[in-house]
């Protein structure tokens, strides 16, 4: 019996469509798992909008996305006095909310409208994780394995249901890159446009394909039989394409979303309507003044505390035996809590340390070959590389301001960080698999299963407290 169920399995693992098929089904069961009780928690009885209780940073970006559809929020909400029609939450660039305010004016003021860009793109963004492996060379379970990371993973399974901006860009910025891999510069460019326009971490994709080139650059010079594209001149040329394309496609539609809602200086009560440049230095002297001199208080952390979720942030937390100030009468059980899932943090480590190995102990030539072999020898190379600048180009930016400036840094960063950690630990685990020992499918299999209990357990409806 046993041996007719390892031919089965080895059946269907070699069938080609299997991979996507796996692939599709951890897509529609992720998205299955945020979207429910999506409208969730809100008041007893529930009947109109102000009675769903928004979560974490929903607060400012939904009551923007209002005022944006030319709704006015709730007395004491955030940016109630702000004119309608404008944008109050000027301090980022105007793309999720202009969505979320679409979603308002198609659909209504609720939840849904809410929360369903968020759905979207986090669906798009565990796709572009298969896209970008796949773009690196890995082969197709590698891929679906790191898709099925970010599905399991609590911090990107709660920003993909709450109206918030992190999970736009991350999305965005996953289909840069992989654009990027694929030798699209303009096309990557015009994707990392767009991120730039959900949120300003993404030009830290800068920082990750100049990495990204230089290590393959280094790879180059060891390696002479290396792929021709790995050269100087491609390199730079490929850089410079997207990064230009990016600056100066953002800025045009900064301007073009400046004129549909105008940026809102809430904190001192005036329009920004000096044009895309005087909007940009609105957000960079923003961020700026956002820093802890003493250390970070209340949710604020430092990018060291991420690397072992030293910091939990409680996004809401609801029990209706013990209600919150202000939140009696509020139903169901909640816990949404920004933590990344501890099995794959815990894996993350040793693969980042495996991707850094392999690209030191990387074979100098491989004798006889020639180009063709040459650049399927190397081609897999990609992923550790990706997994190293990714992980590099966007944290070490935010590690720099909390050093440097002390910069105020908070647990949820890292969602725009996380995308290379799948990466490293998708390398590492097809790594192991190759070595078809028995223990070792073993321990694949127990850390799957582990992702998968972490994300049942962390569930913000699973009542634990």
């Amino acid at each position: 019996m046993c041996t007719v169920a390892r031919f089965m399995v080895s059946r269907l693992r070699s069938y080609p469509a299997t991979p996507l098929l796996v692939l599709a089904l951890i897509s529609i069961v992720s998205l299955g798992a945020r979207s429910l009780l999506l409208d969730e928690p809100c008041q007893s009885p529930c009947t109109k909008a102000q009675q769903h209780t928004m979560i974490f940073d929903e607060a400012y970006y939904v009551n923007a996305a209002r005022v944006i559809a030319g709704i006015r929020p709730p007395v004491g909400d955030h940016y109630n006095d702000a004119p309608l029609g404008t944008d109050p939450n000027a301090e980022h660039p105007q793309l999720a909310k202009l969505i979320i305010a679409g979603a308002i004016e198609l659909f209504g003021d609720g939840p849904f409208a809410w929360r369903i860009g968020s759905l979207i793109f986090g669906s798009l963004a565990i796709l572009g994780m298969f896209g970008l492996v796949r773009a690196a060379g890995g082969g197709r379970w590698t891929a679906v394995f790191a898709s099925f990371l970010m599905a399991g993973d609590n911090l990107l399974l709660v920003h993909s249901r709450i109206g918030t901006l992190d999970v736009y860009v991350v999305a965005a910025m996953i289909w840069a890159v992989a654009f990027y891999l694929r030798d699209r510069a303009l096309l990557a460019g015009l994707t990392l446009a767009v991120a730039f326009a959900f949120k300003l971490v993404a030009p830290y994709v800068i920082a990750v394909l100049a990495l990204l080139e230089l290590l393959r650059l280094a790879i180059k010079w060891r390696r002479p039989d290396a792929p021709d594209q790995w050269r100087p001149r491609p390199a730079v040329g490929r850089w410079v394409i997207t990064t230009f394309t990016a600056c100066g496609v953002f800025m045009g539609l900064l301007g073009v979303m400046d004129r549909i809602a105008t940026p809102y200086n809430d904190a001192a009560a005036v329009l920004i309507t000096g044009g895309p440049f005087d909007h940009l230095g609105h957000m960079i002297a923003y961020a700026a003044q956002q820093v802890s001199p003493h250390g970070p208080k209340g949710i604020a952390s430092y990018p060291w505390d991420w690397l072992v979720d030293a910091k939990t942030i409680v996004y809401l937390r609801i029990n209706p035996s013990l209600p919150g100030d202000g939140l009696y009468a509020v139903h169901p059980v909640v816990k949404f809590l920004g933590f990344i899932s501890p099995p794959i943090l815990a894996l993350a480590w040793p693969g980042v340390a495996f991707a850094v190995y392999r690209l030191i102990r990387m074979p100098r030539q491989v004798a006889g070959g020639t180009a063709g072999a040459a650049t399927r020898a190397l081609s897999d190379l990609d992923l550790p590389i990706i997994a190293v600048s990714w992980f590099l180009g966007t944290w070490i930016p935010f590690a720099l301001l909390s050093l440097v400036d002390q910069r105020t840094s908070y647990l949820y960063y890292m969602v725009i960080v996380m995308p290379g950690l799948y990466v490293a630990v998708a390398y590492l685990a097809s790594w192991a698999w190759l070595l078809h020992r028995r223990w070792v499918s073993l321990l694949t299999i127990l850390f799957a299963v582990s992702v998968v209990v972490a994300a049942v357990l962390l569930y913000p409806f699973v009542p634990v407290f």
